[in-house]
Order: structure tokens, then sequence, then C-alpha cells
């Protein structure tokens, strides 16, 4: 565990990365919404990493939120709801759980 890092959020958001996080990042670079003219390398060669430059940044974010707001249908309910619906639902599901039991928690899973 690291000072000041929010691990609560980090294990909900978790169980959403494949279909949130890395369905939206293999669709925007295979329909080259994102190119490798959207990164930069750093010049100062102290800073390590790849970035997004201010257009890719904006790409992103766009794409993000196209992606929170899309319908789909919970596995568990069958109510369509947007992405944003469902980590509503999970992080509600996961509050009743701390105070109700852990049986009334199911992780979200892609079926």
């Amino acid at each position: 565990m690291r000072q000041g890092h929010p691990a609560l959020c980090s294990d909900l958001i978790e169980e959403f990365r494949a279909p949130i996080v890395d369905a939206l990042v293999t669709l925007i670079v295979n329909k080259k919404i994102i190119t490798p003219a959207d990164f930069y390398l750093p010049i100062d060669p102290e800073e390590r990493g790849c970035f997004l430059t201010a257009q890719g940044r904006r790409t992103f974010i766009e794409q993000f939120e196209k992606r929170m707001s899309s319908r789909v249908k919970h596995p568990h309910f069958g109510i369509r709801t947007t992405w944003r619906g469902i980590l509503d639902l999970q992080v509600s599901r996961y509050t009743r759980a701390l105070w109700e039991g852990p049986e009334f928690y199911e992780s979200f899973q892609i079926r």
C-alpha cells in the first residue's frame, strides 16, 4: 500500500479495466483514431515515457466520454444503462456488502 494512493478506488475500478479501458484503447488504435502523431517523447532525457500531445489527450478524453455514455446491458440485472450507470450500481452493491455482508457483492463480469 502506497501513502496517499486511493486503494479502494483502484480495487473497485479493476473489474472494469478490460471492458472499458482496454476495449477503448484497442478501438482507438485499430480504427486509427489516435495515431503515432498523437504522441511525443520528452525533451528532458531524465523524464521517461511517451506522452499524448494536447490534441491526443482531447481525442482520448472525447472517446472515453463517448464510451462511458454508451448504453450496455448489465449482465446481472438485465437492465440497459450506461457504463457510468453500471459503475454506480457496482459501488452501491459494494457499499451494501460492507454493511450487510460479502454475499451481497458479485463482481462485474462480461459473459
